[in-house]
């Protein structure tokens, strides 16, 4: 009898706990959204290194109220060969967040795309 209950618990356990979702973990529930870096007119204080950069990103973010799910930076291109703080570096910063249409409207208000 009580092989006969475990057998019975093993097939549920088989049947139910083995089951596979349609959809995966974390589709569209996350976004993707990049910003060209500016040699000094971004909202966040121009730093030295790539890692205090993403510490002044990250700091600029949080106070203004915006999820952050991660954070990168890249060295995409050569800067141009302009010295305006407008000209670009050549980096591109890249932040995940929430697929959120207002969460996302604020980081394009930003500069963000």
């Amino acid at each position: 009898m009580r092989s006969l209950y475990l057998l019975i618990v093993f097939a549920m356990v088989a049947a139910f706990g083995c089951s596979k979702k349609n959809k995966p973990v974390g589709k569209d529930e996350y976004v993707t959204l990049s910003y060209k870096q500016t040699f000094c007119a971004d909202p966040w204080p121009t730093a030295s290194s790539d890692s205090l950069t993403l510490v002044n990103v990250a700091n600029y973010l949080n106070t203004n109220g915006l999820y952050i799910a991660g954070l990168s930076i890249k060295n995409e291109s050569n800067p141009e060969l302009c010295l305006a703080c407008v000209c670009k570096t050549g980096k591109v910063i890249y932040v995940s967040t929430l697929n959120s249409t207002n969460l996302t409207e604020k980081y394009v208000q930003i500069g963000f795309k």
